[in-house]
């Protein structure tokens, strides 16, 4: 019997997570996300590639490269590009990813129901989240791709690349949970979907609002860019990587607070 009890603790999300994992793939709304992202992620590769093949040629005819560009490498001035840009498009998708996880079961009074089952909001949490973050995690093996290509015509730095990776993961991980904390608080889809790019986006820039003194330095701790730049650079720091976990375990902490109070209302 404490077997069984302590299995239900530790797999108790399993349903949920099925449940809502079924759903993206059942979705329409999901393949058109994902077909925004890609079409909009292939353009960045192509621009971006295509200018680093105009700066070499230039270079190769004689033309000095300014001092204010970054050198004429193909793992800065391609791969590190790119995962900036699939950074920018993650700000994009994934508050359309995350904007129907609870506002939807609020709109359709099936909250009320699942609230009623005998799992806690941990699972309920848990198995939302973790559906969220393995589209995250197939949107980034498809966007091996870009890497790949790469390899073929030239050689880009392994570990800057796995680097990209990693703090890309990192950045799903974290805009997973405000877009899942943004879900919980309203019950239209797109509402939650506008709070959360808004307040993604000011975390994305908040180094930008102050650049001086202690609000600049507060400012620029709490500015996913200022952390998420050094992953493109084949950084990888403690303090980066911290951020971005304690980013997460705060905003999923705030959502089971919201779930909790729904909780005693139904």
């Amino acid at each position: 019997m404490a077997e069984r009890s302590l299995s239900r603790r530790l797999w108790g999300f399993l349903p949920v997570y099925r449940r809502e994992l079924m759903q993206y793939i059942q979705s329409p709304g999901t393949y058109v996300a994902l077909g925004f992202f890609f079409i909009l992620s292939g353009a960045f590769f192509l621009l971006i590639v295509g200018d680093f093949v105009e700066t070499s040629r230039k270079v190769a005819q004689g033309t000095p490269l300014p001092e204010t560009e970054v050198a004429l490498n193909v793992t800065l001035r391609v791969v590190g590009q790119l995962f900036s840009a699939l950074n920018f498009l993650m700000l994009l998708v994934i508050p359309i990813l995350t904007m129907r996880l609870l506002a939807e079961e609020k709109r359709s009074g099936s909250f009320e129901l699942l609230v009623t089952t005998p799992l806690s909001d941990l699972e309920i949490l848990v198995g939302k989240y973790l559906a969220v973050l393995t589209v995250g995690l197939a949107i980034l093996l498809v966007c091996t791709v870009y890497p790949a290509i790469l390899a073929i015509y030239s050689a880009p730095e392994a570990p800057v690349v796995l680097t990209c990776y990693l703090g890309l993961f990192l950045i799903i991980a974290a805009y997973s949970a405000f877009g899942l904390f943004a879900s919980s608080l309203t019950d239209s889809q797109i509402s939650a979907a506008v709070l959360s790019f808004v307040g993604l986006l000011i975390f994305q820039m908040a180094h930008f609002l102050f650049k001086s003194g202690a609000p600049g330095r507060v400012a620029a701790a709490l500015s996913i860019y200022h952390h998420s730049d050094p992953f493109t650079k084949g950084i990888v720091a403690l303090p980066d990587v911290a951020y971005f976990l304690l980013f997460a375990v705060f905003f999923l902490f705030l959502t089971g607070q919201v779930l909790d109070a729904r909780r005693w209302r139904v």
